[in-house]
């Protein structure tokens, strides 16, 4: 979901554990808390420009995490709008050790260490396509999240194979990402992280 207008980074900067007031195109990391410090929701927040930001989370806690968001909104904040943004995106995680030589493959713009560090994100072109990609992994591996129109999204995924058959890529479902996710320790919400939990007790301190 998309949370924009002024009050905007107040409320994620109230809301979050971690800090959002950052440069425009990071991609933070973090928890929504309670005011216990229990975890109500795992998300990155990307920050699109001074006060637009885009929420991502589980597919099965939009619903959720949409409706706690907008209970923190208090009488008197700056205004803020909250929507949800699911049906205007398609997003593929490409990951593995090869992700940015089949990126530059694909790609005119640069996907360099230097130039695309991790945890940022930033608009490049597929083929025709405009796609927001993002440095971030749930796997432990190098690799991106690429958000498109859904018109394009086929045309992007058919791009990204073609420039993997190379490098042996494969398609992979919801069971090997939660597979790999346990292997490298990264956590879950609702299993590792969960209302009765805060950051520190769930080893993300």
């Amino acid at each position: 979901f998309e949370v924009s207008g002024p009050g905007a980074l107040p409320l994620l900067e109230r809301c979050a554990g971690n800090v959002i007031d950052r440069p425009a195109g990071s991609v933070i990391y973090t928890q929504l808390l309670e005011k216990s410090g229990g975890m109500a929701a795992d998300v990155t927040v990307t920050r699109l420009d001074d006060e637009r930001f885009r929420v991502v989370t589980g597919a099965g806690y939009v619903n959720s995490d949409l409706g706690w968001l907008r209970m923190q909104v208090r009488e008197g904040d700056p205004r803020v709008d909250i929507r949800e943004t699911t049906e205007e995106l398609s997003v593929i995680g490409m990951w593995g050790p090869s992700a940015r030589d089949i990126l530059e493959r694909v790609t005119v713009d640069d996907v360099s260490e230097a130039a695309f560090p991790f945890m940022q994100g930033r608009t490049i072109r597929v083929g025709g396509a405009s796609v927001f990609a993002q440095r971030v992994t749930y796997v432990g591996e190098l690799g991106w999240e690429l958000y498109a129109d859904p018109a394009w999204a086929g045309q992007v995924w058919d791009r990204l194979m073609a420039g993997g058959l190379a490098f042996g890529i494969r398609a992979g479902g919801y069971r090997v990402l939660d597979s790999l996710r346990m292997e490298k320790g990264y956590r879950y919400y609702g299993t590792d992280l969960t209302l009765l939990d805060n950051p520190f007790e769930a080893g993300l301190g």
